[in-house]
């Protein structure tokens, strides 16, 4: 969401007065545009169903047309992931909503899963399956929707929410990981290519398809509804369009290849071809680099001139490495190339490459919106990827102010947790607003959460909990 000199006091008060009118007026624009926004939301998600339902009707009857069929096999995959990717967050978030102790917190998770529930009823109306199957599902998260905009105007009330109420969250939550287990063995399917849509989705003489059997009805009865009146910490920050990390101060590419053959890839066998100069959000200059029979991409900025990207590809094998010693080299490359002492994180593994969220500290301060991403091909024990976007946006000094201790930062936790780590930070919302924060790394009964305390108004803005994604761990 997202006075001068004195003259007569008469003219004072009806300036006063008009004041107050205009700030009547405002107030009720600001009312009427916060009413409006849930009006918008769901016209958007009806519009998105009827542009769906128009599409499959107009491809059904072109089925035997190829591109028609590729057409509306792309419709059915992009709802189905749709669906599927907030069916996710409104568990995660249902499972976040019993830990947070604060009602700003609360609205906000609430919203979120309010909004989850529209996207998942606009993929169930559009995906093909049968209305007995989808029926009470799309009933289900309709409700649980409801649920949200009712504990919302409670909490806006400046009530709070009472023990029954959050057992329903709860038995929410449960229903939510039940119907998220169900999908994970459909998914399995569609992410390994072998199925399709186009080919189970015809209805048959009774109004079935293949697909509403395959993937189950959502309302079995191993589903019990209650009753009811979906990778790295900020590893997508914001980025300004502003470009503040960078100086004013332009280099030639004779000067951006002397320093990738210099500093990048300094005592080492590279050919370095100059390809062109891309005017983006950046101007870089672009290289292909040959090293050891492999090709890589790199971009060097023209003002003040730092690396910007790598692009590779791994080589195939099982690590050589340790993750400990992929994150050394990591940090070390960073620091090399120009971006001094850096501080990872995030580390993640996946087959043989590793992949490492790093942010510049100032003065213990971690920047998370100056992130940098390495890969790491834990075979060849070489960097393959690069990317400093984040940083050369964003990268500033900052000060950090606070008006409250950690002590008084973790008192917003709540109970029945163990403070794994903790650090200062600075975070960038979703409204663009940097924030300084108190970070605690937490382990409660749902897994590890990451907590982010605002370390002056001591509200809790922030909440990513640690998820497991075919074995690779998730920050969600």
């Amino acid at each position: 969401m997202k006075s001068s000199n004195k003259i007569e006091e008469k003219i004072e008060k009806t300036t006063t007065k008009r004041d107050l009118g205009e700030d009547n007026k405002r107030e009720k624009k600001m009312s009427t545009a916060q009413k409006m926004l849930p009006i918008l939301i769901t016209s958007i998600v009806v519009l998105v169903i009827a542009l769906g339902a128009t599409l499959i009707a107009f491809f059904q009857l072109k089925k035997t047309d190829e591109q028609s069929n590729k057409t509306l096999e792309s419709v059915y995959s992009s709802s189905y992931y749709s669906m599927v990717d907030s069916v996710n967050n409104l568990q995660v978030s249902a499972d976040k909503f019993e830990t947070v102790t604060t009602s700003e917190a609360q609205r906000d998770l609430l919203r979120d899963m309010e909004q989850d529930c529209a996207y998942v009823v606009a993929g169930l109306s559009v995906l093909p399956i049968d209305v007995e199957n989808s029926n009470s599902a799309i009933k289900f998260f309709n409700q649980v929707s409801g649920m949200c905009e009712a504990y919302i105007k409670t909490i806006d009330k400046g009530e709070s929410l009472s023990p029954e109420q959050l057992l329903l969250v709860d038995k929410a939550e449960y229903a939510l990981s039940i119907i998220k287990s169900k999908l994970n063995t459909h998914n399995d399917m569609v992410r390994k290519g072998d199925y399709e849509f186009i080919s189970v989705g015809v209805f048959n003489d009774d109004g079935v398809t293949q697909f509403s059997n395959s993937i189950g009805d959502l309302t079995a009865t191993e589903v019990d509804y209650p009753t009811m009146i979906f990778d790295g910490p900020f590893s997508d920050s914001l980025e300004n369009k502003q470009i503040r990390g960078l100086s004013e101060e332009e280099i030639t590419k004779e000067q951006a290849e002397d320093y990738l053959r210099n500093t990048v890839y300094q005592d080492q066998e590279v050919e370095i071809e100059y390809v062109n100069e891309t005017d983006g959000d950046f101007v870089t200059y672009d290289f292909k680099i040959t090293k050891n029979d492999k090709e890589y991409m790199a971009q060097v900025t023209k003002r003040q001139g730092i690396l910007l990207t790598i692009l590779g590809y791994a080589e195939s094998g099982e690590p050589n490495i340790s993750s400990e010693k992929a994150q050394e080299l990591a940090e070390g490359f960073a620091n090399k190339v120009g971006f001094g002492d850096l501080t990872t994180t995030w580390l993640e593994v996946k087959d043989n490459i590793a992949y490492i969220n790093l942010a510049p500290t100032q003065d213990g301060v971690v920047l998370y919106p100056d992130l940098v991403k390495v890969k790491i091909d834990m075979f060849a024990q070489d960097v393959i990827g690069f990317e400093a976007k984040n940083y050369a946006f964003n990268h500033v000094e900052r000060t950090f102010e606070t008006s409250i201790t950690l002590e008084e930062a973790e008192e917003k936790l709540g109970f029945d947790y163990i403070v794994l780590n903790t650090r200062k930070a600075i975070i960038a919302l979703e409204n663009d607003i940097e924030v300084a924060v108190y970070e605690f790394a937490c382990e409660r009964i749902g897994g590890l959460f990451y907590y982010y305390v605002d370390a002056n108004t001591g509200n809790l803005v922030q909440i990513l909990k640690v998820v497991d994604s075919n074995g690779t761990p998730l920050l969600i």
